[in-house]
């Protein structure tokens, strides 16, 4: 484990926050006169914190924009009734467009995969390459029908009881469910890492967590074989297994991809392993 923690370790006073778009965003490396554009969207329920050692590692040779999705971290609370995956998707596009993003490389991880996978899927002219890291197709993440999900996790029973608990313990007990199919950590490895994701999750407001995970439940993902991006797809040697079957369909179904596993690492697998994590996405965009 080779992060810092708060795993920002960018200095703020390089980013720029930009107030005139949809969606809090922070842009680093534009005074390098960086063409490329690498865009980093985060996991549900965390923020564009999580991406610090990936700043740290790209912003020299890249403009690197890392964005807090609608609900999450700086972007905050929205009057928006529904979330969905369409939506995020729908506000990544807005933003790059008022940036003057052009062709760019789009990494995310879990929510932040689907969220690009999404992108990718509805606007496949509009970037230059695509990285999917961890990616979830909808919560809980094991193989099951729709019919299935709503008869074992109906969620008119699930959301009374987030309410009752809050976003944190209701977090952690999301995680206990799946820890007990899977016999063992999968969200990360790392205590520092695991801690990290329970201070984010721990503050984030019941309604918010609520709606974020009301879109991981109704996700309907794309078919993934409309992707034509160049695409890169990663995952923990820990990450839980109906994730990694997940992203082996994703592999599977497009037609320029690869994949690579990054060890000794869970489903936080920039944190826990940042610096095979970098190394890798670093191989992938130099064939770009």
């Amino acid at each position: 484990m080779t992060a810092t923690y708060p795993p920002n370790t960018v200095d703020n006073d390089d980013a720029r926050t930009l107030d005139d778009v949809p969606l809090h965003t922070d842009v680093y490396g534009e005074a390098n006169g960086n063409e490329e554009t690498l865009v980093l969207v985060h996991g549900g329920w965390l923020s564009g914190s999580m991406w610090g050692p990936q700043i740290d590692h790209f912003a020299d040779d890249y403009r690197v924009v890392v964005v807090d999705l609608r609900g999450h971290g700086e972007t905050g609370a929205t009057d928006k009734r529904d979330y969905t995956i369409d939506l995020f998707a729908d506000d990544l596009r807005r933003c790059l467009s008022e940036l003057g993003v052009d062709q760019p490389i789009i990494c995310g991880l879990s929510l932040g995969g689907l969220v690009a996978q999404t992108f990718a899927t509805n606007y496949p002219d509009e970037l230059s390459g695509l990285v999917l890291a961890d990616t979830v197709e909808s919560l809980p993440p094991v193989p099951m029908t729709n019919l299935q999900k709503q008869f074992m996790f109906p969620k008119v029973s699930l959301y009374p009881t987030f309410r009752m608990l809050g976003s944190g313990a209701s977090f952690r007990l999301l995680l206990q469910s799946v820890r007990a199919i899977e016999g063992s950590y999968w969200l990360a490895l790392d205590d520092d890492v695991r801690d990290y994701a329970f201070s984010e999750v721990d503050s984030f407001p019941i309604r918010e967590f609520i709606k974020v995970f009301d879109a991981l439940y109704e996700a309907d993902p794309k078919d993934a074989d409309h992707i034509t991006a160049p695409t890169l797809v990663l995952y923990g040697d820990h990450e839980a297994k109906a994730v990694v079957a997940q992203n082996k369909r994703l592999v599977r179904s497009i037609d320029d991809s690869t994949t690579s596993v990054i060890p000794d690492s869970g489903h936080l697998s920039n944190l826990d392993n940042p610096d095979v994590f970098n190394r890798t996405v670093e191989t992938f965009l130099d064939r770009l």
